[in-house]
């Protein structure tokens, strides 16, 4: 008995598909989506280190493993996840993707963006008064997000007022002219438009103008910013082991899966909207968190 046992597990160890991870950095919120990963991938992990590893030899690295599916976290793991040829690719801890190439039907992935619709649920239930939305963007990055956003918006009979950003440099001026024509200044996690400058400028232009900031990060909310809707890292990790499972199941990989966070959790920073005059209700305070 105790045979059969063994053997069955050594069959089902042998299953399980090779994953190799790149991490972009050695951070909690990385680990945590690592862990999350190994939780519903029901594969084997091999990490490898960037930090010990030459940009040039990464590649080759990966293909002398030769793993089914490579997972990179972090977008500087993505960008070299997108030098692999013929190679899946499961992402996560990255922002909305847009490949350069729409061939590149390898690269699959959960991002760290929210659903538009669950972003605009979310301002119009702390912000009910809110109709018009101003939101910098670079097409780039998030072209196909703010289409949806934009549809979406004016089905729930808000405005959003959006300004194309093509570097971070352009960001403060396209914000200067979204004065007294917007009720929320949306931040959005764009590679383009976030420096420290950025937001320092955003920060600014919400407290002078009493229009408050609502963000993607809990560490833009203790900068200043009114309320966020961040994504829960665990979780976002355990959708890309998810998606990886699912790919590795199907083979041949026709189409991409790409996905936005299915979690989100909401916090408000109660100091700064007193600050600014805002009332926030207290049952959508309490709530907190979003499934």
């Amino acid at each position: 008995m105790c045979l059969l046992l063994l053997l069955l597990f050594c069959a089902a160890f042998s299953e399980a598909y090779e994953v190799v991870v790149l991490k972009s950095s050695d951070i909690a919120p990385y680990n945590e989506a690592l862990e999350g990963f190994k939780s519903s991938c029901n594969c084997n992990v091999r990490e490898l280190d960037l930090s010990e590893t030459a940009d040039h030899d990464i590649v080759r690295k990966i293909l002398k493993i030769n793993p089914d599916v490579v997972l990179a976290i972090g977008m500087d793991s993505l960008n070299h996840a997108e030098r692999l040829k013929d190679v899946t690719v499961v992402y996560t801890m990255a922002p909305y993707f847009q490949p350069v190439s729409s061939d590149r039907i390898s690269i699959s992935g959960v991002s760290m963006s929210i659903s538009p619709e669950k972003y605009l649920d979310t301002m119009l239930a702390v912000f009910p008064d809110a109709k018009r939305i101003g939101v910098v963007y670079d097409p780039k990055n998030m072209d196909a997000f703010i289409m949806e956003a934009s549809q979406l918006a004016q089905s729930k009979g808000i405005t959003l007022v959006l300004k194309k950003a093509s570097s971070p440099g352009s960001v403060p001026s396209l914000i200067d002219r979204m004065k007294e024509k917007i009720d929320i200044l949306w931040m959005l996690p764009d590679t383009t438009v976030i420096n420290s400058e950025t937001i320092n400028y955003m920060l600014l232009f919400s407290f002078q103008n009493k229009v408050p900031l609502f963000t993607f990060s809990k560490k833009y909310l203790e900068m200043g910013a009114v309320a966020a809707l961040t994504i829960d890292p665990f979780d976002l990790g355990a959708q890309a082991g998810e998606i990886a499972k699912k790919l590795s199941a199907d083979g041949n990989v026709k189409t991409p899966v790409r996905i936005n966070a299915r979690k989100a959790v909401l916090a408000v920073n109660k100091k700064v909207a007193k600050k600014m005059g805002i009332r926030i209700r207290e049952e959508i305070i309490k709530r907190g968190n979003n499934e």
